[in-house]
């Protein structure tokens, strides 16, 4: 199938009138009656009811728009992504991902990116808030946990276990807590979101359901970092992805707390605005996420 007749079928489509759109792709009215009576013949359908004043699609060229602007739409940004991928990335690649899990995690991933691309330029907006995409002019977040119902496009680059944990000196004092309903009694570290505080712990419980338990905080910061030194410092008991606190655990700073009940496992995206022609240095990145976030599983 030709993709220009296609495209061309989707304009006369949107535009209603054959001399229009051949108007607006600047080809005469034959030549662009060619092109839909090859596209019609090839793909064996009728795809509009011709009269001398009107143009109406048929039931088949309606199915055909519907789901075909998507695939021709990927299609071209395919085509166009592999002429381009041999040549240097520039521009600006504007990111955007949680403090802690950017300066732990995610700088490693970028520098590496980076030195392989040196006439891209980087921004990375270090935020524990969920900032606006679009309004920020943001290409690509990375997010953990669980995601809220968007326009945005989400792509899963990885699991993201968790657990609790406290130090020594806090268990010492205030107890180690053996079932979920003794977590309801204790000091715990909490963390604030745009869309509230995280007093809810979702843990996995004996019959290896997910339990929603209300916690009591007494003290509660908007940065993930705030949380592990809190912890730390022994004000209560923290709820952590492994990956932000696997030191603490190794040195014993921090132990885990009520093992036989782990916290949810939550995931780690890649979250972009469109779905559609997505530049190549966001393309490029995004795939290279994916191969690191992979080797990291293996």
């Amino acid at each position: 199938m030709n993709t220009e007749d296609f495209q061309f079928f989707i304009r006369v489509a949107d535009l209603g009138s054959i001399s229009k759109a051949a108007q607006d792709t600047n080809i005469s009215v034959s030549v662009a009656s060619q092109k839909l009576q090859r596209l019609e013949q090839n793909l064996q359908l009728r795809l509009f009811h011709r009269t001398t004043r009107k143009l109406t699609l048929t039931d088949e060229g309606r199915a055909l728009l519907e789901h075909g602007r998507h695939w021709i739409a990927d299609f071209i940004h395919l085509q166009e992504s592999l002429k381009l991928k041999d040549r240097p990335l520039t521009g600006t690649l504007r990111l955007t991902t949680s403090a802690t899990f950017g300066t732990k995690i995610l700088m490693s991933v970028i520098t590496e990116f980076a030195l392989l691309h040196p006439e891209l330029k980087i921004h990375l907006d270090l935020n524990d808030q969920n900032i606006d995409l679009i309004q920020q002019g943001m290409d690509l977040a990375i997010r953990i946990g669980q995601l809220k119902s968007s326009s945005l496009i989400a792509k899963r680059l990885s699991t993201n276990p968790r657990l609790l944990c406290a130090s020594p000196a806090y268990l010492q004092q205030y107890g180690v807590p053996k079932t979920l309903s003794n977590l309801k009694l204790h000091r715990c570290i909490l963390q604030q979101h745009g869309h509230g505080l995280t007093d809810q712990w979702h843990l996995i419980n004996a019959e290896g359901q997910v339990e929603q338990i209300h916690v009591e905080g007494y003290f509660a910061t908007n940065s993930g970092e705030g949380v592990r030194q809190a912890a730390l410092a022994g004000l209560g008991i923290s709820n952590h992805s492994i990956w932000h606190v696997a030191e603490d655990l190794a040195s014993g700073r921090l132990v885990p707390v009520l093992p036989d009940y782990p916290v949810e496992t939550t995931a780690i995206y890649a979250v972009f605005p469109h779905r559609e022609l997505i530049a190549p240095k966001v393309q490029r990145f995004l795939d290279y996420l994916v191969d690191y976030f992979q080797q990291r599983e293996q």
